[in-house]
């Protein structure tokens, strides 16, 4: 199924509410950049896509050049019902964004006071899913109340790894975690990330790893300076680079996702 000039030929099938999220217990491993990209690639082919915004640094809004200008209060955000108010369109062809906003550096107290604290997005998400083909989910960083809630909700977590031996040690800790919290450790998929196979331990990464790391992806993105510029030009990769390498590995990675979703 090609991708050129950011255009798909059809794919069969169609997924219906189907939430993938994207988790990392540490920041800056791309993990932003990856979701922007992943939910740009199916929107373009022409899925209803929701971006859901949950990391109170807002960078996926920004660069989907969505504004929260009459966001409802965090508490409305936890009601199905007002969640809608804050539903924002980007400047690209069915792709939503419910941006985020400072705000969300207090979800985790107002999740606390919830009777059910631990599956209030997941009631949210339930509220959405006849508006919807697809909604994606950037999560904070951090092992967080929000953090679980997103892990229970979501059909896919996909975990970005940049190949160090630290990034290493989050995957491991992550995956204690949710069986601490009884979370299903099978809906985890791991990919590498801002991959620079000029460096030895980049290049041996995966083979090394996939024996300890079975849920690994051959995938990978590489390190790019055009990922980069979406800082400048607040488009996704996908769009304005869509020959690049970087982006063709994003559609690989799409691909991946979309015959994994297609399973369960």
């Amino acid at each position: 199924m090609p991708y050129h000039n950011g255009t798909f030929a059809p794919v069969t099938g169609k997924i219906m509410a189907q939430i993938i999220a994207l988790y990392s217990v540490k920041g800056g491993v791309g993990k932003t950049a990856s979701v922007v990209n992943l939910a740009a690639l199916s929107a373009l082919q022409g899925r209803k896509v929701l971006l859901w915004d949950l990391d109170p640094q807002g960078a996926a809004s920004w660069y989907l050049q969505a504004e929260p200008s009459s966001a409802p209060k965090i508490g409305q955000l936890l009601k199905a019902k007002s969640v809608a108010l804050g539903l924002r369109p980007s400047q690209h062809r069915n792709l939503t964004v419910l941006p985020s906003d400072q705000r969300y550096h207090d979800m985790e107290h107002v999740l606390a006071e919830k009777k059910d604290a631990g599956f209030r997005i997941a009631k949210v998400l339930d509220g959405l899913a006849d508006d919807f083909d697809e909604i994606w989910i950037d999560t904070p960083p951090g092992l967080t109340l929000l953090g679980d809630n997103v892990l229970r909700a979501a059909d896919l977590v996909l975990v970005p790894l940049v190949p160090t031996h630290l990034s290493e040690r989050t995957w491991f800790q992550l995956k204690t975690h949710l069986v601490a919290e009884k979370i299903n450790p099978r809906k985890l998929a791991a990919f590498l990330t801002m991959v620079d196979r000029r460096r030895a331990l980049h290049r041996d990464f995966f083979s090394q790893k996939i024996l300890e790391i079975p849920e690994l992806w051959p995938n990978e993105i590489p390190y790019a300076s055009v990922i980069e510029q979406m800082g400048d030009d607040q488009t996704p990769t996908v769009f304005k680079h869509a020959k690049h390498p970087a982006a063709q590995a994003y559609f690989q990675l799409w691909q991946a996702i979309d015959q994994r979703m297609k399973k369960t």
